[in-house]
């Protein structure tokens, strides 16, 4: 991270993330205006996450926005819980193959 703290780049995202989710803004926009990486951005937006409501979505003009409302909340948390799921799901099928292959 050039010319700025980890602390200085929490503020500037946080700054360009929108209140609304009609207003969201994608990932790689906020990779643009900030000079950094996807994974920095992500990462940075975890740590946000800690003190502020930010959804986001990854389809149907997905980006990121500060929650409206506690449906925000709950739709994004029943999203990461599917793909919780969907992941859960492949480590299982992938783990029965390492042990398939050790027999």
């Amino acid at each position: 991270m050039k010319n700025h703290s980890r602390e200085d780049y929490k503020e500037i995202i946080l700054n360009l993330i929108p209140q609304t989710r009609a207003e969201a803004i994608p990932g790689p926009e906020l990779s643009r205006l900030t000079h950094l990486t996807s994974r920095a951005v992500k990462n940075l937006i975890t740590e946000l996450r800690v003190e502020h409501p930010i959804c986001s979505k990854e389809t149907e003009g997905g980006g990121y926005w500060m929650a409206e409302n506690e449906q925000d909340i709950i739709e994004f948390v029943k999203m990461i819980e599917r793909r919780r799921n969907a992941h859960n799901k492949t480590i299982e099928v992938m783990s029965h193959h390492i042990f398939n292959e050790r027999k």
